[in-house]
């Protein structure tokens, strides 16, 4: 992706969410409606997914971290997501095509870390699908 527009790489990461979610066999429907980017059906229970977008990094401003880097916060005042926000916060990697699913329920902190390989596991989208399923469900 040339640029370095932050709201088109957030599109890139929206669309790639979606698709990982509808190659798993799942419902999904983007939205874009406040915290929440798309909706996944499950068994007739609507899951609310906000998707994080991040390039990989070799190192950021404070560390030595090679990696990816999101921000767990929504408006420009970067204010904490909670499970009032969304069920799923989607982590995906653009330049690798790869998604992890966490739920929001485990968040604390604002800022999530992923070094390269923890987006390079074997079905790493359906793994971190259904260990968040069984966390909110």
């Amino acid at each position: 992706m040339n640029g370095n527009n932050n709201f088109e790489h957030g599109k890139l990461g929206e669309y790639i969410c979606a698709t990982s979610l509808l190659r798993m066999g799942l419902s999904a429907t983007l939205i874009n409606l406040d915290t929440i980017d798309l909706i996944v059906n499950k068994d007739r229970k609507l899951i609310r997914v906000q998707v994080k977008s991040s390039r990989h990094k070799l190192k950021d401003k404070n560390s030595n971290f090679r990696g990816y880097q999101f921000q767990t916060t929504y408006s420009g005042a970067k204010l904490p997501l909670t499970e009032d926000h969304c069920d799923v916060i989607a982590f995906v990697a653009t330049d690798i095509e790869k998604v992890i699913f966490k739920p929001i329920k485990i968040f604390n902190n604002i800022t999530k870390r992923f070094a390269k390989q923890h987006f390079l596991k074997k079905d790493v989208e359906k793994v971190t699908w259904d260990e968040t399923m069984e966390a909110i469900i």
